[in-house]
């Protein structure tokens, strides 16, 4: 934390993150891949990569490898490297899922997921302000905040990306993506240190009709050259106050809708030219059952990563402005479902 993950991740063409140590593992919160892709989408970059499986103590099966790859394209990364070599002569419990003659297979399927899901533009709607300042006061607490608002932003199946000081001080203007998207709300989680120039290009946007969206109290410290000048606390008067543990409960709707609470439903949105593609992934192993109302329009298709096939989604109807779409996915199911392409 004495650095800061954004300004070198803006001069790396692809830019990356470790997954190691079964940090991404069923049952475990870890949502850094984020990181990646949300330098990724803020600097207009394709393509977010992980290492994937180096020093897995706990060697993965195929199904437990293709959750952990799942878990990443379903938070925006999309170019993987596998970094775990068996060896021949290890006992098979050891060899890891590259030795099992289902690997093929789980690469191809990766191949596909990622290109599709590097294709146009992403279209993670909120951007949540990343404390990288109050880290280095050794406020561990607003990283934690910040953790916690992405949790609760996943789970209810919005789209988010991470957005530095940096980009927020040096822009002007509504908030966007690198790609021009714009963001329908800013966060800022509990912080204790903001610059006052991104508080000023926060403001600014308010003024413009993007909703920026406080959580908690204000920051208690502005910083215009260094912290020794900095002063507090930050006036946010006119900003929206949210509640920490359910932002999205006060956000304008976003692109995705379930009919009843599904923690487990993550879901990836891009956006390509003339279709909407959602990649959907019920991270838990217990099934999921719940109508989606996705912005978009027919036809609904199921694009199969696993096979390459394209297949008609018949049972779905459209509904105002979003198409209506029973899901009944299988325990770790991960699906792409595009609408509206010709």
């Amino acid at each position: 934390s004495e650095g800061d993950f954004f300004r070198p991740m803006r001069h790396v063409s692809v830019p990356g993150v470790d997954a190691i140590w079964n940090q991404i593992w069923p049952g475990r919160v870890a949502d850094f891949p984020l990181l990646a892709a949300s330098a990724a989408h803020l600097g207009g970059r394709p393509r977010a990569f992980s290492e994937s499986f180096a020093a897995y103590r706990t060697p993965p099966d195929l199904a437990q490898a293709k959750w952990v790859i799942d878990h990443q394209l379903a938070r925006g990364i999309n170019l993987f490297e596998f970094m775990f070599y068996p060896s021949s002569a290890s006992a098979p419990e050891r060899r890891g899922f590259m030795a099992d003659p289902g690997f093929p297979a789980l690469a191809a399927y990766v191949r596909r997921a990622s290109y599709l899901l590097s294709r146009g533009r992403p279209a993670a709607d909120l951007a949540l302000y990343y404390p990288t300042m109050s880290l280095w006061l050794g406020d561990e607490g607003a990283d934690a905040a910040a953790w916690r608002a992405v949790r609760a932003l996943l789970e209810r199946q919005r789209g988010v990306d991470l957005v530095d000081d940096d980009t927020l001080a040096e822009g002007e203007g509504p908030l966007c993506n690198g790609f021009g998207e714009p963001y329908r709300a800013v966060l800022v989680p509990p912080t204790r240190a903001i610059s006052r120039a991104a508080l000023e290009r926060l403001r600014e946007s308010s003024a413009a009709g993007q909703e920026v969206a406080v959580l908690g109290p204000a920051p208690a410290l502005v910083v215009t050259r260094t912290f020794r000048d900095a002063r507090g606390p930050a006036d946010v008067s006119w900003a929206r106050s949210a509640p920490e543990e359910d932002p999205a409960r006060v956000l304008p709707a976003g692109d995705v809708a379930l009919d009843r609470p599904a923690p487990g439903i993550v879901v990836h949105h891009r956006r390509w030219a003339g279709a909407e593609c959602y990649m959907i992934l019920n991270e838990l192993n217990e099934p999921a059952r719940c109508t989606a109302h996705l912005a978009g329009a027919l036809p609904a298709r199921t694009w199969d990563a696993r096979t390459g096939e394209v297949r008609d989604l018949p049972e779905a109807t459209r509904e105002g402005t979003a198409v209506r779409l029973p899901l009944r996915l299988a325990p770790w199911e991960a699906r792409i479902v595009v609408l509206g392409a010709s």
